[in-house]
């Protein structure tokens, strides 16, 4: 049967017969098919369009291709479809989208240069018309970025993803390297690998920390489809955060395949606010990112928007209008000792200073005690910057009194505007008595890339404001404890072994914030007992602990939340918002403490929570 005929056919949608020459024919409805033909956004400039291909005859088809003619345009990149050509322009299906069943669809977009037309497509799926049409976005429900209820994410390969159809409505914006949209990343833009689109792929730094950042316009507040191409052939999973306009919505897993030509797709849902909004990827595992190709955003009037002009500070090794003082414990730097280089600052300090760590083992016990100083080690070298001890509170003075915990600290920092990147710092006592690795009591104090190491009392957020990010803290007992104001975002909160609780926050009565974790996850050595581990208990009655969309693993305990001695619970402010993992069944939860509503938990940022001072950390 040729397209004429079916085109003759057309008019019914009835089942009915037809006889033509003494040919008697029967046939079904949608015995046709048909491509339409829609530009989905146009800047003047350029544009991008889309193609859909439906199978609406009775037949499985395999192998479908169109081709088309651009009257004052020209091609430059697409997707979801192998492109050929030179104007005339032609497309073929991919594995995953080659085959359309009985009533099917396959859409594939592009983007080009020029100005946009209405093209006739044809091919043997085309029946000789085409429809087409331009996206008229509109405008839907304002959605609060407060009021995010779920994000989702799934990942496809070249080979496995099963067929699927794209609503007309959707447009589809490809974002490359070295293109509008793209604005910075941690890495090298390579080419060492084969299968990539575009110029290349981003190579990330193999660290802790390593980002891609992308801007994008929507058109209205909604829920949105962005994939990233990407490719790891490394030994292990890795792991990315997902942030938009500031806000970490999730974590996304880039599994191993072995192969670094052989790339896959991960699709997540997400929020955009109307307007330009900032989206960045970054790494949650010490190997960096996967290697990423591009990523692609669906939905209603995605453009790329220009990136931010204000320059974005990467790491504390890159800033050059501070004075610097050098440390290295193999003496080939002015200094041999941090404690060296702090004594020539005066104590009434204010000019803020680098203080440049090199690796080595710095085996003093610290105190900070001048203000504006930033303690600097090397990019990627927190695991082998440490600044150690091991006294506990047992370990007795020259008196003869015991240290006390406070007395233990193998860092203790007594100041205003301090800040540490790229450090560990670690109290090796070990078990059986209070030893704490660091004691930060001050204003404005932030950390970042930090390991800090230890067993019981591990860390001791004495008092201040306090912000940690990508850190690793690691303990048994009540090992982040105190009343300080702190955030803790993007952190692994480790349990080296069995202990009543991870936090004992001592919060005043009167402060509305004590220790808030937003995202990252809280993991725990394979010994410690599944559901053995609570939240945090109330040292003080007031004490406050919040975690929001953090992953808790197995081995907390399903209670979540226990008084301390004879404290009660009553008072305590304990609570969590949309917490993951297989310590998150929160049906068990301690009736005392709350499970947030969004727009409770909307309230839990940095500006609420620390007012005027913004970490710089933090950006």
């Amino acid at each position: 049967m040729n397209n004429n005929l079916l085109i003759a056919l057309r008019p019914s949608k009835t089942r009915h017969s037809l006889c033509v020459a003494a040919l008697c024919m029967t046939f079904s409805p949608f015995l046709w098919a048909e491509c339409t033909y829609q530009v989905t956004n146009n800047w003047g400039s350029g544009f991008t369009a889309e193609i859909k291909v439906t199978n609406n005859t009775n037949q499985t088809v395999n192998n479908w291709s169109v081709s088309w003619q651009e009257a004052n345009a020209s091609v430059t990149n697409a997707w979801n479809a192998t492109l050929s050509g030179a104007n005339p322009y032609t497309a073929t299906g991919l594995s995953w989208n080659a085959t359309l069943a009985p009533n099917a669809s396959a859409s594939f977009g592009f983007q080009a240069n020029g100005t946009a037309g209405a093209p006739k497509v044809n091919g043997s799926l085309c029946d000789n018309n085409t429809q087409t049409s331009s996206l008229t976005a509109t405008s839907s429900s304002v959605r609060s970025s407060s009021a995010i209820s779920s994000v989702s994410s799934s990942v496809t390969t070249s080979a496995n993803q099963s067929a699927r159809s794209s609503a007309s409505s959707v447009s589809n914006w490809l974002f490359e390297e070295n293109s509008l949209g793209f604005c910075n990343y941690s890495g090298v833009v390579a080419t060492n690998h084969a299968g990539y689109t575009g110029t290349g792929f981003v190579d990330s730094e193999n660290v802790l920390g390593a980002a891609i950042n992308w801007s994008v316009s929507a058109a209205s507040a909604n829920t949105y489809a962005i994939s990233i191409r990407f490719a790891n052939g490394g030994a292990a999973t890795r792991r990315a955060a997902i942030v938009v306009n500031n806000n970490k919505l999730l974590s996304v897993d880039f599994p191993s395949n072995n192969n670094w030509a052989a790339w896959q797709t991960v699709t997540v849902n997400v929020p955009l606010n109307a307007g330009v909004n900032s989206l960045k990827a970054q790494a949650e595992t010490n190997d960096g990112l996967a290697n990423i190709d591009s990523i692609s955003i669906a939905g209603l009037g995605i453009t790329p928007a220009a990136c931010p002009t204000t320059a974005v500070t990467m790491d504390c090794n890159s800033i050059t209008d501070q004075p610097v003082l050098r440390v290295a414990a193999d003496g080939s730097a002015t200094y041999r000792t941090l404690q060296a280089a702090l004594n020539t600052l005066p104590a009434t300090n204010t000019t803020p200073t680098q203080i440049r760590i090199k690796p080595g083992v710095y085996r003093e016990k610290l105190t900070i005690n001048k203000p504006f100083v930033t303690f600097c080690g090397e990019a990627g070298k927190q695991s082998s910057t440490i600044l150690t001890n091991n006294d506990s509170a047992s370990t007795l003075k020259p008196d003869g009194t015991t240290l006390g915990t406070s007395g233990s600290a193998s860092v203790t920092l007594r100041a205003n505007d301090i800040s540490m990147e790229n450090i560990t710092i670690e109290n090796t006592f070990g078990v059986g008595s209070q030893a704490v690795a660091l004691l930060a009591q001050g204003q404005r104090l932030q950390f970042r890339n930090c390991r800090l190491l230890g067993h019981q009392d591990t860390l001791y957020v004495h008092s201040g404001t306090q912000y940690y990010r990508n850190c690793h803290i690691q303990g048994t007992v009540d090992f982040i404890f105190g009343a300080a104001t702190a955030v803790f975002e993007n952190n692994t909160i480790h349990s080296v072994g069995g202990g009543t609780a991870i936090t004992a926050p001592s919060t005043e009565q009167q402060v509305p914030y004590g220790l808030v974790f937003l995202g990252g996850k809280v993991t725990a050595v394979s010994n410690v007992a599944k559901g053995s581990v609570a939240l945090g208990r109330n040292w003080r009655p007031y004490g406050a602990a919040t975690y929001i969309r953090t992953e808790l693993g197995q081995h907390i305990s399903n209670v979540g939340w226990v008084k301390m001695s004879e404290n009660t619970l009553d008072t305590a402010r304990f609570s969590e918002y949309q917490t993951t993992g297989a310590g998150a069944t929160t049906s068990g939860r301690a009736p005392q403490s709350r499970q947030l509503t969004a727009a409770q938990a909307a309230t839990y940022n940095i500006n609420s929570i620390f007012g005027s001072w913004v970490p710089s950390y933090s950006k």
